[in-house]
């Protein structure tokens, strides 16, 4: 209760101060220099309509040296650089992928199969 008391006396004080500073400060004009203008500036329209245009892409050289060499090359190309022997010890490779089995161990309950996604 003593802070409530304690704010609404220097409130008190401080619009009292208002007003002595209203009365002893003598009048000058406005600091703050205005004009009529307010908002954004105008948007200024040309009188005659611009139209651009561009000119159409050149056909691309489809001869040059850099579009040859960017084409892919023929799988039947590739292929015939490997020997057969190569292929057929690819061939006998074993895979490597196997599939791995794990059990989890958990009990399904109500509220897992209320969060799950099970039915999408």
């Amino acid at each position: 209760m003593p802070a409530l008391a304690f704010l609404a006396v220097a409130g008190l004080a401080l619009i009292a101060l208002l007003f002595v500073a209203n009365e002893t400060l003598e009048p000058g004009s406005s600091p703050i220099v205005t004009s009529q203008r307010s908002g954004l500036p105008e948007v200024r329209r040309p009188d005659v309509a611009q139209t651009f245009s561009a000119a159409p892409a050149p056909a691309p050289d489809m001869t040059s040296q850099a579009v040859l060499a960017a084409q892919p090359k023929s799988a039947p190309d590739a292929l015939a650089k490997i020997g057969s022997a190569a292929r057929a010890a690819r061939a006998e490779v074993p895979r490597k992928d196997k599939l791995v089995t794990q059990t989890l161990n958990y009990q399904v309950t109500p509220l897992l199969d209320r969060f799950s996604i099970k039915g999408y």
